[in-house]
């Protein structure tokens, strides 16, 4: 039976947790596939994410595709500066999606920093119309899907916030609001995607959770101790 292995990881906040990321990738073996769910780098230093490729080139070589979203912590004002910066290394999937063809295998990809039911204060004063930035991400990334379905043998959503309450289990339940959204559940439970990677939650407890036929799964370093294996099939078994 034909696979596609995928590594996956987030809020790596490079320099603050490069160290663990280092320590476990010499565990790896290369992937057919490298996943990044956000906040690779911390408070917008761009130049940070050339270390990160850097040291997975060193320690895996670079005989695979990365596919990452931004997180909050790649601000919006240093996006264009950190895509020139990693050029050709990386394909930043900024609500767009991307088909990876690996060992005959099609999966759709759509990527997507996601959405808050609550903006923080900061959003609230640096972006125009937030609530409604919101709302179109969460349309967006169902048209995507959408599109995607029958075409792909398996489609990933890939995000950086949350799409449900149960990965943020061990954070303070009140804390929701700011870390994910109901609005991006709905788009999860109407159109199924086989996979979701997210970040953003350092201390969660619960990694995984299925919605449906869909398996979420919270990538991020703090909370997992480790980057996130995974593997698609022939059959859509995960």
């Amino acid at each position: 039976m034909k696979r596609v292995k995928i590594l996956a990881v987030a809020d790596v906040h490079s320099p603050r947790f490069l160290e663990e990321f280092v320590k476990d990738l010499a565990k790896r073996n290369a992937p057919d596939v490298f996943l990044f769910a956000g906040d690779m780098i911390n408070r917008g230093n761009a130049e940070e994410y050339t270390t990160v490729l850097n040291v997975i080139e060193k320690v895996l070589g670079s005989s695979f595709p990365i596919i990452g979203c931004f997180g909050n912590e790649e601000y919006s004002e240093v996006r264009k500066e950190i895509i020139s910066i990693v050029g050709d290394r990386m394909v930043f999937l900024d609500e767009k999606s991307y088909v990876l063809e690996s060992n005959d295998i099609k999966v759709g990809i759509v990527g997507t920093q996601g959405s808050l039911d609550k903006a923080t204060s900061w959003q609230r004063r640096n972006i125009p119309s937030v609530k409604g930035v919101f709302e179109r991400r969460a349309k967006r990334a169902a048209s995507l899907l959408k599109k995607m379905k029958g075409k792909v043998d398996h489609r990933i959503l890939l995000m950086h916030y949350s799409p449900c309450l149960e990965t943020c289990e061990g954070e303070d339940s009140r804390a929701f609001s700011w870390l994910g959204s109901r609005k991006f559940y709905t788009v999860v439970v109407e159109h199924q995607p086989e996979l979701v990677i997210h970040g953003h939650v350092h201390n969660s407890t619960r990694h995984e959770v299925r919605i449906g036929s869909s398996l979420i799964r919270n990538v991020a370093l703090p909370a997992v101790g480790s980057i996130t294996e995974l593997n698609l099939w022939t059959t859509p078994t995960i």
